[in-house]
């Protein structure tokens, strides 16, 4: 039988790469790795942190497409033995680690299944020649039986959306255009749009920037199996093929980072459960750039830029055992079949993505330029989810970058059986607001934090799966918008906290690239206290900060620092000793999860309870010499950030009819953020210049 996943075109022209192609470069860097992994005398080799399972499907698929254009003995023996070990290994093997719960019976696939089915059928496909007769039927009879039948029984059970849905129609769909299963196909060439369903329609996901890769990765190799099986079919790439859009407003660069090889590491905004090394797929990537120029050429365009951008030099280090689960992704066997077809690059200053701009998913962002050295990164209530899970209380929360340091940060998150995830993805570990209720003479004092979500359920409707309406997991957006040199990201939180809450209103206002004024509405049916929650970066231990309490701290990074201004009559404490992670692993105490003291939490909280109050944090952004130069004060209502060595001040006033005036007393313009009678909210330039203070 013809390969599926390598035609003989793209066989030949693999072959064929002159030395100096981009794709020889991937081709080369994979066959590295694979040589080195068939030293192994067993499955997983010395450089693997991982359980097999969780690395079966990259080791799988590129040692197979490496015997399928340069063979050698000993890759085609570890691959033989590989793929066939699987293959015998018994069904409570097929369905994931002990806590995945199978106890025996009829198997309902987990996410190891869903990979095993695609890896073992991908590999299977590539390397066809290996195998007798006999082993061949056994192959095939392990992928039905063990493979696709319990990912679809998986699928015919579930009944809400999450990414889960994604990989095991992956492992269902790939698995049943390898059998030749066209009944099966038929189902999943159905199931195609609801799986897309996943997706907001802007490409942004509803659970986290790394789970909208996961899900999309898995999404792309169920279309590809389509779309490779039955080329003339009529599919779009509606709407997860926007999500290069988000990723590539999410991308902050590429440094060397501590602890992990030397190499330059992309980081990028990791709002809940996310890695802050996060790039996409390279397969992901490739995938739109090839097969999506026709019907979103910027699309395909941007996911070239992208994959240029995070995939070259292509012969990485490692580690080479996170990508296929997501953890830290890397480039896979498609990426070199399909990069000789992409379309050409389109950066996103190209592309004319906003550079002050939202995503329904729940990011939004504020950079100046597209070469602007401070990025904004928050975290607002999204619009209604077509997915949602692995979500922190981290609304109106948000992350600072400078000069390729990121200062202020989320967490991220580690291990799900660790003990200390419930904090990490607690509100009091993000940079927003929690609440107290003070203790009476009756009842304990109650801290308030962001409540958890429901799930977008999955109907059957006359025996058809069907999705239910998007879920609004609460909160109001109140506005995103840029005049001038002014930007403006507004949000309204209460309602993820509950009652007491009536309102927490916080206002982004960025002023340049050095100037940042964070305002805070807050209101409640009774007194409670406020805490200022602020996760200063130490994850490489050079972080120097220092407070002059009450008021005031100023941290310092590499080459940039932060001047934090608290108005809001609290006491700072702190350092407490938090965690910030680099990257998800399935396994405790590795690479990637951070110690106690890799981050510095800082907080400042209200020393009166109270039921209304208007609080500005003033923050200055420069570089490790100039922010010293930054100063700030307040005086009736009018909040100052200036400094001379920039030749920059910039205040804030607020009005009595809950407007704010934004004035560059250098330039002598003005701005005026505020609400109309229905509530909404606009951000205008002044048409009279203020006067310039001499």
């Amino acid at each position: 039988m013809k390969s599926l996943f390598l035609s003989a075109t793209e066989k030949t022209r693999l072959i064929n790469a002159p030395s100096t192609s981009p794709t020889a470069a991937l081709l080369s860097a994979m066959q590295a790795r694979v040589n080195q992994r068939a030293l192994s005398p067993s499955f997983s080799d010395k450089s693997a942190t991982t359980e097999w399972w969780h690395h079966a499907a990259e080791y799988l698929t590129d040692a197979a497409l490496i015997h399928a254009v340069r063979p050698n003995d000993k890759v085609n023996a570890w691959l033989h033995e590989a793929v066939m070990g699987i293959v015998r290994r018994p069904v409570a093997d097929w369905a994931g680690p002990r806590f995945r719960g199978y106890g025996g019976g009829d198997m309902v696939g987990s996410l190891e299944t869903g990979h095993l089915a695609w890896a073992i059928s991908i590999a299977y496909d590539l390397s066809q020649d290996l195998y007798s007769e006999s082993e061949k039927a056994e192959i095939f009879t392990a992928l039905r039986e063990k493979g696709q039948i319990p990912c679809r029984r998986y699928l015919d059970r579930s009944d809400f959306f999450h990414n889960w849905n994604c990989v095991l129609y992956a492992g269902y769909t790939v698995s049943s255009a390898i059998l030749g299963d066209e009944k099966a196909l038929h189902y999943a060439a159905s199931w195609l749009p609801l799986a897309a369903d996943h997706f907001q329609k802007d490409g942004s996901y509803g659970e986290s920037l790394q789970y909208a890769n996961y899900a999309a990765y898995s999404l792309m190799l169920a279309h590809e199996a389509l779309l490779r099986y039955r080329p003339t079919m009529k599919t779009t790439f509606e709407p997860y093929g926007r999500i290069v859009n988000w990723a590539s407003t999410a991308f902050f660069f590429r440094k060397a980072l501590a602890g992990w090889s030397l190499m330059d590491w992309p980081r990028s905004a990791n709002f809940g459960d996310g890695a802050a090394i996060f790039r996409p797929s390279g397969d992901l990537l490739v995938h739109i750039a090839a097969r999506a120029k026709a019907e979103k050429p910027v699309q395909a365009g941007l996911a070239t830029w992208l994959f240029n951008s995070l995939y070259f030099p292509a012969n990485e280090p490692g580690p080479h055992d996170l990508a296929s689960f997501g953890m830290v992704n890397g480039f896979g066997f498609l990426s070199v079949i399909m990069l000789a077809d992409a379309a050409k690059p389109i950066s996103p200053k190209e592309a004319n993505l906003p550079t002050t701009t939202s995503f329904s998913g729940g990011d939004a962002f504020i950079r100046s330029s597209w070469d602007a050295s401070t990025i904004l990164a928050t975290r607002m209530p999204a619009e209604p989810r077509h997915a949602s899970a692995h979500l922190h209380g981290d609304i109106n929360s948000f992350i600072l970058v400078h000069n390729k340091q990121r200062l202020l940060v989320d967490p991220g998150h580690s291990c799900y059986r660790d003990i200390t995830h419930e904090l990490e993805a607690s509100t009091s570990t993000h940079n927003t607001c929690t609440f107290e209720v003070p203790a009476t003479s009756t009842s304990p004092a109650r801290v308030i934090n962001q409540r958890g979500g429901i799930n977008r359920p999955i109907k059957m409707v006359n025996g058809v799966q069907q999705g239910a309406a998007p879920i609004d997991l609460g909160g109001k957006r109140l506005i995103v918008s840029r005049v001038g040199n002014v930007s403006v990201i507004g949000a309204d939180a209460a309602q993820l906290y509950g009652a007491p809450m009536k309102s927490y209103a916080r206002f982004f206002i960025q002023c340049g690239e050095n100037a940042l004024f964070i305002v805070d509405k807050i209101e409640s049916e009774v007194p409670v206290k406020t805490t200022w929650n602020f996760l200063l970066n130490n994850q490489d231990g050079t972080l120097d900060f220092e407070m002059n309490r009450p008021v005031s701290l100023i941290a310092r990074k590499g080459d940039a620092g932060v001047k934090i201004f608290n108005y809001g009559k609290a006491n700072l404490n702190g350092p407490v000793y938090a965690l910030v992670h680099d990257a998800y692993h399935p396994l405790p105490a590795q690479r990637g999860e951070g110690k106690p003291g890799s981050g510095m939490l800082m907080r400042w909280t209200e020393q009166t309870a109270s039921t209304s109050r208007t609080v500005v944090n003033a923050l200055a952004i420069d570089s490790h010499g100039a922010i010293l130069g930054w100063e700030s004060k307040t005086e009736n209502n009018e909040y100052t950030l200036s400094s001379k060595d920039r030749n920059q001040n910039w205040t804030l006033t607020m009005t009595e009819i809950g407007s704010y005036s934004i004035n560059d007393t250098v330039t002598g313009q003005s701005y005026t953020l505020g609400s109309n009678a229905e509530g909404v909210w606009g951000l205008y330039a002044n048409v009279t210049a203020v006067k310039k203070k001499k």
